[in-house]
């Protein structure tokens, strides 16, 4: 009984720490840290590693669009701050990320159109075996 309860409180423990660990890192990934911030590496750090955890094409697409999106506020917040040096490379990550957005919605959409066409055939297979039964089956009358 001892056992449970700690494997219990072992499991509520670490997943109340996995929502502040996520909450923490969704602080790090808004938009306060600017790319002249020294902590900025960090904000790059999560956005990498939540892409590379993110498996569904939809749903990679869209933090690819989230992302740029925060680019170009950055871009519009450097200008303001007059730090030229860093607005072209913002510019062109937003950019590079609107393009794997749309990369992947293809790529998504592609998938989608051959499963499509994967259930089309398979049927059109059962109704071909359906038709063949009914032919053997008046054929044995």
């Amino acid at each position: 009984m001892k056992k449970l309860l700690i494997l219990i409180l072992i499991f509520t423990f670490f997943f109340s720490a996995n929502n502040v660990q996520a909450s923490f890192l969704d602080k790090i990934s808004s938009l306060d840290i600017m790319p002249d911030s020294p902590f900025y590496f960090l904000k790059i750090w999560y956005e990498k590693i939540v892409l590379f955890f993110t498996f569904d094409a939809e749903k990679k697409a869209e933090k690819y669009k989230v992302f740029a999106e925060r680019r170009a506020y950055e871009v519009s917040q450097m200008i303001k701050k007059g730090r030229w040096d860093l607005v072209e490379k913002l510019k062109d990550a937003s950019q590079s990320y609107l393009e794997k957005a749309r990369e992947k919605i293809e790529s998504a959409l592609r998938k989608a159109i051959e499963k499509k066409k994967e259930s089309l055939i398979q049927g059109l297979r059962q109704k071909l075996d359906e038709i063949t039964n009914k032919i053997i089956d008046l054929i044995k009358l």
